[in-house]
């Protein structure tokens, strides 16, 4: 007990004394990060174009991981700095959407941190749900991408891939044609059966 006691001490020192976050130094702005995972340790990178002299911190009472930072003209998320967000305007909503005065954005998941922009909504309509799902107006949001719904007000989310309305079942951002909401049972994230046809990726299987 008291090797495992010295070695949870140590590592706890070891962790506790590494720096991450962003750092003005002598009119540059850096971005200090630990990566032990793929060997890199501690890291320092210099965020080129950063004003180190408006340059701030910005931290949001949300559940993600993110460190981000803004200067004058532009958002910085984990040191790398994103397209088209006002930083000053830049708040949290909820669920991992935030929003600026032009637009809303989901971090939860994604492809390219800077294609994250919830389009073709009205913003200001926003509807948080259960994670991932929002709505605005007659559009049901998953994640960032979106769906016209003709009975939204009847949508309820059965996970964070599937929900239903009274006339539809929903996989992600798509209908699955024909399923019957009523009798409609999940599998996975991918697939689901009614009382006539299992769907997979949207689709009836054959």
């Amino acid at each position: 007990m008291k090797n495992i006691s010295i070695i949870s001490l140590i590592a706890l020192i070891t962790f506790t004394g590494c720096k991450h976050g962003y750092k003005v130094e002598k009119g540059k702005v850096f971005y200090e990060y630990w990566n032990e995972g793929i060997g890199i340790g501690q890291g320092k990178q210099l965020i080129e174009g950063a004003d180190a002299k408006t340059f701030k911190e910005l931290k949001f009472d949300c559940d993600c991981d993110f460190e981000f930072g803004g200067d004058k003209n532009k958002l910085y998320i984990d040191g790398k700095p994103i397209r088209d967000i006002d930083p000053n305007t830049f708040k949290f909503a909820g669920n991992y959407i935030f929003k600026d005065k032009d637009s809303v954005y989901f971090f939860g998941f994604y492809n390219d941190i800077n294609n994250c922009a919830i389009k073709g909504i009205n913003y200001s309509k926003l509807k948080l749900l259960t994670f991932p799902w929002s709505k605005a107006d007659n559009i049901l949001v998953h994640g960032y991408d979106t769906l016209k719904l003709e009975d939204i007000e009847h949508f309820v989310p059965i996970d964070k891939d599937w929900g239903k309305t009274k006339r539809y079942v929903i996989n992600k951002n798509k209908i699955l044609v024909n399923a019957d909401p009523e009798t409609f049972k999940v599998i996975n994230s991918y697939s689901g059966k009614d009382k006539n046809h299992f769907y997979e990726f949207g689709k009836v299987k054959r």
